[in-house]
């Protein structure tokens, strides 16, 4: 519906779902389809309208990656073209000349099923699609959603009676069994990429990739983090231990493994990882590659230490986002963004570090007003579906802030303390995870240095203001009034017996929990908190809790060497109790 558009403007929307395919196959797919197209293509995590000048109309975000555009139609690929696409992966030139171009060009309407163009069984007959009523065609869509729906709320019951296959997915020792001269290693920091593919961090100061369904470790940037056990390593003295020991006390309390921060992934090769010496690196696995090696690319240039002698930006926590963005959190309280060059994912390894450097760094601060120094982030946590990042701090506070690709700053929406006036006394929020239920209602859970979890309710106003079409920034002067609702607060109870390490969420209101007394927890937090069960038997270094992006496996470290796999899509086996 176009009430601005001119007579002479046509459009065709085509929608896609790659599956797991990259940002830039996706991208270079696309060209090579619209070589022949004279307008923009613009790509996001839903629909973008544009129309024939390139003028950006309206964005819808979805939950599941997906692609659309809109042109002038001129000339669509035949099913060939399109195969071969992707077939080659290549951004191959169209073989259409500019005469085929302008002949296929029109000014009339033309509305016709557009799939015959890219399946040639339907240019034998006509398409079954074609054929159906609008009551057949919705009878079936129904049909399908009752399907979906039904094995939605099969997989939230078995999370909710702990039915699942458990494994130890790989050790980070594997190559040391194989024979490599390396000392014995422990998983300290862990994170999800494109499942299977998942990244760690370890006591020693490596970084290392695996493949939790291969149960194999692919590979490793040894010792390029500080770490007490190799600071005395040729390889490391230039690395300097910048961890004071308030921060190490609130991080870790009486449990500090060693080695690195924090890690995260991007995709299947990408990871960044924060260590004591401060700053972020970034790293990219190359599949095949012999040795097993993680090639480092760069560090992020803002962070890095600008002296010998000089205080670092300890990094606390690291996180990318579906997009590629990293957010960064550290001892300097400040929430940081990086944008990296447009398709950074795609390029080859040489290419990444020419233009690592290009990257763009946002500090996204408190409101100016605020007199008192930020405090330390110690953990955070990203919703992409409010497009709001949650910061837990050193003074337990829950910062929230705006972080819309459209606003010409980020806001500070609003603060949160539930540990002023705790019954453990005052505690710093060492942890914190946004979680949703089946109606979309929201909540913020913080997790204390004293073992307590608490939850706040996000006011349906910012949820309405932070979705959908809707581009007013939800900011007013009572900024904690509007962002949560009053009376919310709920303590879930029990507590933990130690600092709430940290907190990872799925829909269907699951909190998952793991604290230094070796309990991970799942619990139930709507409609109001209640404790479903527990999985013991992890080690009280325990660093990472994560739940892969089909809310299907939890995955985890705190068992030495071994990260474990709690895959709740499959049936549990006879040996599972062992785990």
């Amino acid at each position: 519906d176009r009430s601005d558009a001119s007579a002479e403007d046509q459009y065709i929307i085509i929608y896609y779902r790659f599956g797991k395919m990259g940002h830039t196959r996706r991208h270079g797919l696309l060209q090579s389809m619209l070589l022949s197209f004279s307008h923009q293509l613009i790509l996001c995590h839903g629909y973008t309208v544009v129309n024939t000048s390139l003028q950006r109309k309206s964005i819808t975000r979805m939950h599941h990656p997906s692609l659309a555009f809109t042109t002038q139609r001129q000339y669509i690929p035949s099913a060939s073209t399109l195969y071969a696409s992707v077939d080659d992966n290549t951004e191959s030139s169209s073989s259409n000349s500019d005469n085929e171009v302008e002949a296929n060009d029109t000014t009339e309407a033309n509305f016709y099923n557009d799939f015959d163009d890219f399946f040639p069984s339907s240019k034998q007959q006509e398409s079954p699609i074609s054929q159906a009523t609008d009551e057949q065609i919705i009878s079936q869509l129904q049909k399908r959603q009752e399907v979906i729906q039904q094995a939605s709320n099969d997989l939230l019951q078995k999370w909710s009676t702990g039915k699942c296959k458990s494994y130890g997915a790989f050790t980070v020792n594997e190559f040391m069994m194989e024979g490599k001269e390396m000392a014995f290693d422990w998983v300290r920091r862990m994170d999800i990429g494109s499942y299977p593919r998942v990244c760690c961090g370890s006591a020693h100061g490596s970084v290392y990739v695996a493949d939790v369904e291969a149960n194999k470790l692919l590979g490793m940037a040894k010792g390029v983090h500080y770490s007490r056990h190799n600071a005395d390593s040729s390889d490391s003295t230039h690395l300097v231990d910048g961890l004071d020991e308030r921060l190490r006390g609130l991080l870790y309390g009486e449990y500090d493994g060693g080695g690195v921060l924090d890690v995260a992934m991007h995709g299947a090769n990408f990871v960044a990882s924060a260590g004591r010496e401060g700053g972020v690196k970034l790293f990219k696995y190359i599949d095949g590659s012999v040795p097993n090696v993680l090639e480092y690319v760069g560090s992020v240039p803002t962070l890095i230490r600008p002296l010998p002698g000089t205080t670092p930006t300890i990094v606390t926590s690291v996180r990318f986002n579906s997009l590629g963005q990293l957010f960064v959190g550290g001892n300097d309280g400040y929430l940081r963004m990086i944008t990296f060059p447009n398709d950074f994912f795609g390029m080859d390894f040489e290419e990444m570090k020419t233009e690592v450097d290009n990257m763009t760094v946002t500090i996204i601060k408190e409101e100016e007003k605020v007199q008192q120094p930020p405090s330390p982030i110690l953990s955070f946590d990203i919703c992409e579906e409010l497009e709001m990042v949650a910061t837990a701090h050193a003074n337990g506070n829950v910062c929230v802030y705006s972080v819309r690709d459209d606003d010409s700053h980020h806001a500070l929406l609003g603060t949160w303390n539930p540990f002023t006036s705790s019954e453990g006394g005052k505690s710093h929020a060492r942890s914190v995870a946004f979680v949703t239920n089946e109606s979309k209602q929201w909540s913020i859970v913080a997790g204390g240095g004293n073992g307590e979890m608490w939850l706040q309710d996000i006011h349906s106003s910012v949820i309405e203001a932070s979705g959908g079409n809707n581009k007013k920034q939800p900011t007013t002067d009572k900024p904690n009034m509007q962002l949560f609702m009053e009376n919310s607060v709920q303590a879930i109870k029990p507590n933990h017996q130690g600092p709430v390490i940290g907190l990872a969420s799925r829909p269907g209101g699951i909190i998952v929990s793991i604290a230094h007394d070796g309990i991970l927890r799942i619990t139930q937090t709507f409609p109001t908190p209640k404790a479903l069960l527990g999985l013991g038997g992890y080690k009280v270094w325990v660093g990472s809790v994560c739940i892969d992006s089909e809310g299907k496996r939890l995955i985890s470290d705190g068992r030495d060497d071994v990260v474990v796999v709690h895959d709740f899509s499959k049936e549990p086996e006879v040996n599972d109790d062992d785990l």
